[in-house]
């Protein structure tokens, strides 16, 4: 009767332990997102906010948030003076020197691409379309972006190519594919949730895709010399 009392009382501490156990790990995984997103906003305002602070507390003017606020306002004062002409040709000055610089070039212009990617110019040279590929073997398939189209001269025809940008790490470094335009599938994907996709490992991939009607970009084709 003692054995059967304790072999009870076990398998309830067993139960009660695997019931708390699992419903920690609930909460952990409830938390967690929450507790990352508002690491980093709270960073990001910290962080946005220290770059005009310290002039209001100069100023002894001591309200939190200002300074973040002031910085959104001058970066859409940024984006209004180049997006005029003498903005721009400022602008043009400071990264021709900029691209003069040994290691600051290499980092400038990663950071460019990327930035170029999300751009709201669409004149831009920046990622056209997502595109899946069928690489690098038969079942399998790469996720990319289109960045230009290119017309191949044969003797007998013209192929069409697509240049397909594949990141190899993140987002910054990859391949380039020449791609047939027949062969991709353009899934109903944005480049900016293509790029979310690349940068979270896949993480946020959606259940579903399915492929769009191709978007005819005749002034994005560039004619290779004719091949012999």
């Amino acid at each position: 009767m003692l054995t059967h009392s304790v072999h009870l009382f076990q398998a309830c501490c067993f139960v009660l332990q695997s019931w708390v156990s699992k419903k920690f790990m609930t909460g952990c995984v409830v938390l967690f997102p929450v507790a990352v997103t508002f690491f980093i906003t709270w960073w990001f305002i910290q962080f946005v906010d220290g770059f005009f602070s310290p002039i209001y507390s100069r100023l002894g003017i001591d309200v939190f948030g200002l300074g973040f606020v002031t910085s959104l306002a001058f970066v859409f004062l940024i984006g209004v003076f180049v997006s005029s002409w003498m903005g721009a040709t400022v602008f043009w000055i400071g990264e021709w020197f900029i691209k003069r610089m040994p290691l600051v070039r290499h980092i400038y212009s990663a950071s460019k691409q990327i930035s170029a990617a999300i751009s709201p110019d669409q004149n831009t040279t920046a990622f056209k379309e997502v595109a899946i590929i069928r690489h690098p073997r038969v079942g399998e398939y790469a996720f990319g972006f289109i960045t230009s189209t290119v017309t191949l001269q044969k003797d007998n025809e013209d192929e069409e190519l697509c240049s397909v940008f594949v990141p190899t790490n993140h987002l910054y470094i990859g391949d380039i594919f020449l791609v047939n335009s027949k062969d991709i599938i353009r899934p109903n994907l944005s480049i900016r949730e293509g790029i979310e996709i690349i940068v979270s490992g896949g993480m946020t991939m959606p259940q579903l895709i399915s492929p769009v009607e191709r978007a005819t970009r005749p002034n994005e084709r560039i004619s290779l010399n004719r091949i012999g």
